[in-house]
Formats: structure tokens, C-alpha cells, sequence
């Protein structure tokens, strides 16, 4: 089987920079945008190995915000800022939004290539966890059921679809596959997805987990056969639910 390309997001405003990275990335499977919102909505359909975003935006750096949403939205992936803005503090900006790159402009397209070698690599050797809303998210994906879960969030299901969910759902999906064929106790799937703010879970882990349920059976996967609900208990898992997870999505 033919390794999948690493899948490149590039969030650039300036057209004759995002024709020369479509040509210094063609090695890459990229997907370029010029609007947020765009951009956006490419990572509710696809999962993104490292992003590439040019901060400015209509001559302000409005690419940081996009950088601390995708951050607050659990994106897991490498992100690499470019900027050619006259603010001098703007590289630790990008740093504290969330990027874990900065290059300013202009540059060589060998510099920005080696450092997104080196992101790439670090990703797949194993890097410090990423975490998003309190919930360690791996290197890995992991299966659940027929469908995959990615550590960017994603839940890619067998008829081609792909679903973003929450930090909270991926660690419930989690623990729900590391524990299959036996019983999860729901004070026990509290601790270990909401860790000490367990206190303030409350009624919400039974939401999140129903919530998981429409999604699983919108894509006809019987997560009702899956996760059966055991009143005062928790949940009873299937063994089903445990499934390696499919190789070229790691």
C-alpha cells in the first residue's frame, strides 16, 4: 500500500505567496484557503497533518485568532506562522496563540520545508502530548466500532464521512474502546476524562454520551449494541467496540 501524503491546511491571503507555496509543497497533499471561515470548515471534513498560516490579513495579524480557535477547538496538528508585519513581539504572539513555528518573510522555501520536516518528524516520534480541554489526546488514532477516531478530533466512519467532536467525547471514546467487553462505572469514566474537575461533570457526561449516540447512529453504527446503558452503573461495552485502528490515518 502507497504511504498517505502528509496532508498540509494553508491559510494565506496573499495570492502570489499561496501560489508559491502550492508549488514549493507539491511533494504534500495540500488544501489552501484565503478565509477563515473557509479554512474552518475544511477541518470540520478532513484531518490535517500541519498547517501553514500567514498572519496577515488585510495588513493586520488577524491569523492569530484563527490560530487560538483551532487551538480552543482541540486541533491538535502543527501549526507554522509566516508574517512579514513590522511588529517586533509578533513571533511571540503567534508562540502564545498556539503556533509552534514562526518564520518571517521573506524566507527561503529550503528553510520552511526543513521546518515542516522537522514538525512532521516530531509528530510521528512521539512529542509531548498534545491536550485539549483537559483531555490527552495521543499520537495515535484508535477505533472504535467501524469508525476511527483521530487525535485531531475527527471521527471518520465507514461511509466516507468525517465528524469533529469535542476533547470530552474523544476521552469518553477512548476509554470506552480501552475498556470493551467490560463494565465502565460512571463514576470511574468521570476520573479519568474530567480528572479533578470530576466534582463539576454532573448530568453532563450522560449528555455527552447520548450525544455520541445520535452521531454513531446518524452514520448507521449501532452504538446502542455498542455501549449498553446500565441504569446506576455506567455503561456495559461490547467487545466490538475495540478495533485497530486503520493504518493510514496515524
Amino acid at each position: 500500500m502507497t504511504p498517505r501524503r502528509s496532508r498540509l491546511l494553508l491559510l494565506v491571503e496573499n495570492s502570489d505567496l499561496g501560489g508559491i507555496l502550492l508549488l514549493a509543497l507539491r511533494d504534500y497533499d495540500l488544501e489552501w484557503h484565503t478565509q477563515e471561515d473557509a479554512a474552518a470548515d475544511a477541518m470540520r471534513r478532513r484531518s490535517f497533518d500541519l498547517a501553514v498560516v500567514d498572519l496577515a490579513f488585510g495588513g493586520r495579524p488577524l491569523g492569530l485568532d484563527s490560530i487560538r480557535a483551532w487551538r480552543a477547538g482541540g486541533a491538535g496538528f502543527p501549526i507554522i506562522a509566516l508574517s512579514d508585519l513590522p511588529q517586533p513581539a509578533l513571533a511571540v504572539a503567534a508562540l502564545t496563540a498556539g503556533a509552534d513555528d514562526f518564520l518571517r518573510k521573506p524566507f527561503h522555501h529550503d528553510e520552511l520545508m526543513a521546518r515542516i520536516g522537522k514538525l512532521l518528524g516530531r509528530r510521528e516520534s512521539g512529542a509531548p502530548l498534545r491536550k485539549a480541554g483537559g483531555v490527552l489526546l495521543g499520537h495515535a488514532n484508535f477505533g472504535f466500532g467501524a469508525a476511527t477516531v483521530t487525535p485531531d478530533l475527527l471521527v471518520r466512519f465507514p461511509d466516507g464521512a468525517e465528524e469533529r467532536i469535542r476533547p470530552k467525547q474523544h476521552g469518553i471514546l477512548k476509554v470506552f474502546s480501552d475498556r470493551a467487553g467490560t463494565l465502565v462505572m460512571k463514576d470511574e469514566l468521570v476520573k479519568l476524562v474530567w480528572g479533578s474537575d470530576g466534582n463539576e461533570a454532573g448530568h453532563s457526561v450522560n449528555e455527552y454520551v447520548s450525544t455520541l449516540r445520535r452521531l454513531f447512529l446518524r452514520h448507521e453504527i449501532d452504538f446502542n449494541r455498542l455501549v449498553v446503558s446500565e441504569p446506576k452503573a455506567g455503561w456495559r461495552i461490547h467487545t466490538d467496540a475495540a478495533r485497530p485502528a486503520a493504518k493510514t490515518g496515524a
